[in-house]
């Protein structure tokens, strides 16, 4: 079989790169003109007029749009060089809407060569892992600006290349590799800044493998020298800088600063600081249903995160990559949605681990182990416990039926149908019941009742409703917000909880007790008045802040606080302000329990091996306080992903699916859907599927089921 796997293996990548050009080439002749497609055609437009005509010197100062550098736009000039020359594309304001009058002659054409160097890069993706490979080819949103006049899909090709030939180098040690690795990178800066950011995940992995390895002294000298020629390569591939290097350079990084600051769509745009998360899980249909035949970006970004352990296990520098553009991304106050392009190799990879993981491995562990299983012979002895557990545990079933299966029972019922406030009277008078039971046993078809809701009868109208709740609340950012919300929250609640369980812990802390029972009052309290106390406090107007402010300036301490509610990451930071108040002591109780469980012979030995106090807590403390912290950790995001009386009392009404729920079912309050009591099932449903999803692959994880294994 191993004879089969190289020729299979480049099968596998033939097929991608013809699913990759077959979508791609559908979005170049489908997909409408975007912004900024006029501005990189009119460069293109500039540099093939320089080729016809030999006037060479022109390329030292030709860069339009210059806070981008010129590579990728001499690319498109190149690919316009067969169209006849055109007149130049009138100059236009960032702001200006799109210009639907380019002549398809010079953007077909330039359209054509990004779309080819992004069917490339999924291909050489497929080389190193064919499912990551198939992952790129049908990615929506690459497909999407890999296929239009965008400066993506070379620095994505080149980014790419750089790294493969840098794991190359790894495995063989072999400088031909590594000044390969130079060159692309060089070509990645020279196509588009952000892009080199990758240089920075090289650089990291490099240093680590040479740590390991002891061999820091030539990783230094290589690293600078590789440095030094990818700023070669930069330069030489940027003429425009040759006249000037420093000053131009200088300009040109200003610009893009400034830009990604002042910009007025930029502003206008006012994109949160997680915006990127958001960009991950967005269906490219929203925009372009008719481009998209299919959209798994969802899909993927959920896997990736998935298979990043074992990506980082198979190669490091993958995950490195992933991590410091996601971290740039979140930085830069620039947050288009084309930027994704910059870590969508990456991203599918890692999904491609996480598929393996999920469905590839389990798969395979089944179909070997299919013919070793004997079929288990029925143990009298356990059927005698089970007949004997019986009457115990039916009284417990009977109230687990009653209370929890039935109101679900009954949630689901209600989603099928488009009961609102106006059909109130007639699902008191047995309409509900009518609509579930006709519909479901099939004796009425689904209506096809428009929505919000306001039919005086209930009607049956089936399943579809749900696809279009699901499609707004991940459309809506409201999703990501959600799940955001829950790993922020609960993170600072551990972090905060176990650090002050450490602190209590050690040896000659004073009034512990006391300590311990001051810091458990903020839960005692119950949540809705800790939310009103801390609205009290925050409120735009009136709040005590805010009067503080008025009265002595805003130079008091937390005065920049005032006009949280005006930008959506600075209202996330005031949230999580109560939100870690209230949570933490419940992690701190969690904490305190496990340490008091930890056997003191285990830091004896630490201390003995020569282990200090980080290298003692993420080696001994962390590993055995986990079997207790995770199932805390799983209750808290729980909590956390169904906050309600916090986003309540800040009038936040569609934080999270839970406040939203309860918002849209409410007929007498603020929300301008109140009284759909069928989308506030719907979104019961969905929130109580998500949350099963999302706590059985962290248990999965963690794998909090193991208990703790040291007591």
């Amino acid at each position: 079989m191993t004879r089969f796997r190289l020729p299979l293996k480049l099968v596998v990548v033939i097929l991608v790169f013809i699913l990759a050009g077959t979508l791609r080439a559908r979005a170049v002749n489908l997909l409408p003109v975007d912004y900024d497609e006029d501005d990189y055609l009119r460069a293109g437009q500039q540099f093939a007029h320089i080729i016809r005509t030999g006037e060479w010197g022109g390329f030292l100062e030709t860069n339009y749009r210059d806070v981008h550098p010129p590579l990728a736009k001499i690319v498109f000039g190149l690919s316009i060089l067969g169209a006849s020359e055109q007149p130049l594309i009138p100059e236009a304001a960032t702001t200006d809407a799109p210009n639907n009058s380019l002549s398809r002659t010079l953007l077909h054409p330039a359209r054509n060569t990004s779309a080819w160097m992004g069917t490339l890069e999924a291909a050489l993706l497929a080389l190193v892992n064919p499912l990551a490979g198939l992952f790129l080819a049908v990615h929506a949103l690459t497909i999407k600006y890999t296929s239009q006049v965008m400066l993506e899909s070379l620095p994505a090709l080149t980014s790419l290349l750089a790294v493969m030939a840098y794991v190359q180098y790894k495995k063989r040690q072999s400088t031909g590799w590594i000044i390969t690795s130079a060159v692309f990178l060089g070509l990645t800066a020279a196509s588009k800044y952000i892009y080199a950011v990758v240089g920075f995940a090289i650089l990291t992995d490099w240093l680590l493998a040479a740590k390991r390895s002891n061999d820091l002294s030539r990783y230094y000298k290589r690293a600078i020298l590789w440095g030094l020629l990818s700023l070669l390569i930069f330069f030489a591939a940027d003429p425009y800088l040759w006249p000037d290097p420093p000053g131009r350079l200088q300009a040109s990084l200003f610009a893009n600063a400034s830009y990604s600051e002042n910009a007025q769509e930029v502003q206008n745009a006012g994109f949160p600081f997680w915006q990127p998360f958001y960009w991950l899980f967005f269906s490219m249909k929203n925009w372009h249903p008719t481009v998209f035949l299919f959209v798994f970006d969802g899909l993927i970004s959920l896997l990736a995160f998935l298979g990043l352990k074992r990506l980082w296990k198979r190669e490091r520098v993958y995950v490195l990559w992933l991590a410091f553009v996601m971290g740039f991304l979140l930085i830069w106050p620039t947050k288009w949605p084309q930027y994704i392009v910059t870590l969508s190799a990456p991203l599918a990879l890692a999904a491609a681990e996480g598929f393996s993981d999920l469905v590839v491995d389990p798969a395979r562990a089944w179909w070997a182990g299919r013919r070793s299983r004997v079929p288990r012979e029925a143990d009298p002895y356990q059927r005698r416990e089970i007949h004997r557990a019986l009457p115990w545990l039916i009284p417990g079933l009977i109230v687990f039926l009653v209370l929890t299966l039935f109101p679900m029972v009954f949630q689901y019922g209600v989603s099928l149908t488009d009961f609102n406030t106006f059909s109130i009277r007639d699902a008191f008078n047995g309409g509900l019941w009518r609509a579930i039971f006709d519909g479901l046993s099939g004796q009425i078809p689904a209506a096809s009742s428009p929505f919000p809701f306001e039919e005086t009868r209930v009607n049956y109208i089936g399943t579809p409703f749900y696809l279009d709740a699901l499609a707004y609340v991940v459309d809506s950012g409201l999703l990501t917000f959600n799940t955001l919300w829950m790993i922020f929250s609960v993170a600072l609640q551990t972090a905060l909880g176990l650090g002050v369980a450490l602190l209590l812990w050690q040896k000659g802390v004073r009034l512990n007790k006391f300590w311990q029972a001051l810091f458990i009052l903020p839960w005692a309290i119950p949540e809705m008045i800790g939310a009103l106390l801390w609205f009290n406090v925050f409120e735009p107007e009136w709040g005590w802040l805010s009067l503080a402010v008025e009265k002595y300036g805003a130079g008091i301490p937390f005065g920049f606080f005032v006009g949280w509610e005006q930008t959506t990451a600075m209202s996330m930071f005031v949230y999580l302000i109560p939100a870690v108040w209230y949570g933490f002591p419940f992690m701190m109780l969690a904490a305190s329990a496990g340490l008091k469980l930890v056997p003191v012979e285990v830091f004896d030995a630490a201390a003995i091996d020569g282990a200090n106090p980080w290298q003692t807590f993420r080696a001994v403390t962390w590993p055995l306080l986990q079997p207790l912290l995770i199932p805390a950790i799983i209750i808290r995001g729980i909590f956390a992903f169904n906050q309600f009386y916090l986003f309540q009392a800040f009038f936040a009404l569609e934080a999270t699916l839970t406040t939203m729920s309860y918002n849209v079912f409410n007929p007498s309050g603020f929300h301008p859907l109140g009284g759909q009591f069928a989308l506030s099932a719907v979104l019961n449903i969905l929130n109580v599927l998500i949350l099963v999803g999302l706590v059985t692959l962290f248990n999965r994880k963690s794998r909090a089921d193991e208990g703790v294994t040291y007591a």
